[in-house]
């Protein structure tokens, strides 16, 4: 397949072939700068994990850390990372939603520093950017499920996920929750997150038969 087919690549493929990771992994950890060379076919060593369709997450956030940039590289069928695992894993697989979230919201962005920012915060901690994280526009419905946050149940819940709908969580624990892209509510996998502004949190506590905090003003979430 050509001279620029790493060892990365044959690690990944023989993953594929034979359904364990370990050697991949291992490889990616050991010569990181393999992940940044493309094959004849422009697939980086994330574009071969995600054809796969079962690469285990713990590879993909090793591909991430060791090359970000991969996350926005087409390949010469003009296809990038979050495109091929979309497409190839499959929904009755546990680890799809875990693995959409890592392609999704460790993004780089414009900036030249962009890069290195990803590369410097370890990938388990996700991103919180506006720009990839959060929409404007609401889910097509809203589900008023807790007035406090799910997870650490302190917070106002000001968080709804889309598709599903449920309002659950604080923005504090966005990142934490998020980490397997799964709603913790009904545990579908969440796409995007939409943040409530001025009234619409007024009537989420309301539906809770909850009065927004004192100290939790609505111009924060506006």
């Amino acid at each position: 397949m050509g001279l620029t087919q790493t060892k990365l690549h044959f690690a990944i493929i023989r993953g594929t072939m034979e359904g364990e990771w370990i050697h991949a992994i291992r490889r990616a950890e050991k010569a990181p700068y393999e992940a940044t060379i493309a094959n004849p076919y422009g697939d980086y060593p994330l574009h071969l994990a995600c054809y796969s369709g079962v690469a285990p997450p713990e590879l993909i956030r090793a591909l991430i850390d060791a090359y970000p940039d991969a996350l926005i590289k087409e390949n010469k069928k003009g296809r990038d990372p979050l495109e091929l695992a979309a497409k190839n894993y499959s929904f009755t697989d546990p680890n799809r939603a875990q693995v959409l979230a890592l392609l999704r919201w460790h993004r780089p962005g414009s900036s030249n520093n962009a890069s290195t920012a990803v590369t410097q915060q370890h990938s388990s901690d996700l991103i919180c950017n506006s720009n990839n994280m959060f929409c404007d526009s609401p889910p097509e419905h809203m589900y008023s499920c807790s007035a406090q946050c799910v997870v650490c149940l302190e917070e106002v819940a000001t968080i709804a996920m889309k598709p599903c709908g449920h309002i659950c969580l604080c923005l504090g624990c966005v990142p934490t929750t998020m980490r397997k892209g799964l709603c913790p509510v009904d545990r579908c996998e969440v796409r995007e997150l939409y943040q409530l502004q001025g009234d619409q949190i007024n009537i989420h506590m309301s539906m809770c038969g909850s009065d927004l905090p004192q100290n939790v003003p609505v111009e924060n979430f506006s």
